[in-house]
């Protein structure tokens, strides 16, 4: 898509704030909002705001769209924070990471630095005129007015492959109710799901893939190309040996990775 016909999305998770998410938007002619609030409405006390920041984006002809994420889990946010991103991957995407929780503020910025080979995607902080000295339960908002924005640098982090994505979703959905999966099983899987390299000479029929294809060559594949990269580089998983058996299980980290990056796989 031309840059003519992309899209000024805006994304803001929602605090006590109004004039830090609509003044920004307004000011850059967005064309789109996304608003994340609490997925606990009736605990979150920043949700009082909601209403006048979608009208004032309306009033300002903004289209405004919203989403919901724990605001205490940094994992959460990040999940919705990637689903925004791939909805709106065609389009510039501008995050305001001056707003919400500092959790989603991590966030936030996290999700620049990890899905900039997603879509064109900006973090920005927006510097208000004036704080006030106001708490939630006075319904009035933490700030005011807009002084300037400052665009922030832009640095990538890494994330693992869609491949190694998916054998993580596959590790975890075959170890429901379990300590792991075995290793066999995840070997199976992975040929059946196309994730382990195939041999040229083999014909397409996935039904005959465990007889055409061997079992020396599966492992070697499936060690190289998912096991190895998972278990080495990122510590997403474990191996253990239990009796003859070699268990695949997801560590801590893994499990956390999977919960955001699954999203929209």
């Amino acid at each position: 898509m031309s840059s003519l016909q992309m899209l000024r999305v805006h994304v803001a998770p929602v605090g006590f704030e109004v004039d830090r998410i609509v003044l920004p938007a307004v000011g850059m002619k967005a064309d789109k909002v996304w608003l994340i609030t609490h997925s606990n409405p009736s605990v979150d006390m920043g949700n009082q705001f909601v209403s006048s920041i979608r009208d004032k984006l309306k009033q300002a002809r903004i289209e405004c769209l919203q989403t919901e994420a724990d605001r205490t889990d940094l994992f959460d946010t990040l999940r919705a924070l990637r689903i925004i991103i791939l909805k709106e991957k065609a389009n510039s995407i501008l995050v305001n990471v001056s707003v919400g929780s500092k959790i989603q503020a991590i966030a936030s910025m996290m999700a620049c630095m990890m899905f900039k080979d997603t879509a064109t995607i900006k973090p920005y902080y927006a510097v208000p005129e004036r704080y006030t000295s106001s708490v939630a339960k006075e319904e009035k908002q933490e700030t005011e007015g807009l002084k300037e924005i400052i665009g922030l640098p832009e640095y990538k982090i890494e994330i693992p492959s869609d491949k190694l994505i998916r054998c993580l979703d596959l590790i975890n959905r075959k170890s429901a109710g379990k300590s792991g999966v075995r290793k066999r099983d995840l070997k199976d899987s992975a040929i059946e799901a196309g994730l382990i390299q195939e041999d040229e000479k083999r014909i397409t029929n996935r039904k005959r893939t465990k007889e055409l294809y061997s079992e020396q060559a599966a492992y070697m594949s499936l060690n190289k190309n998912l096991i190895e990269p998972l278990q080495k580089y990122w510590r997403f998983i474990t191996e253990t040996k239990v009796g003859t058996h070699h268990i695949i299980s997801l560590t801590d980290e893994g499990k956390n990775a999977l919960h955001f990056l699954s999203a929209g796989i």
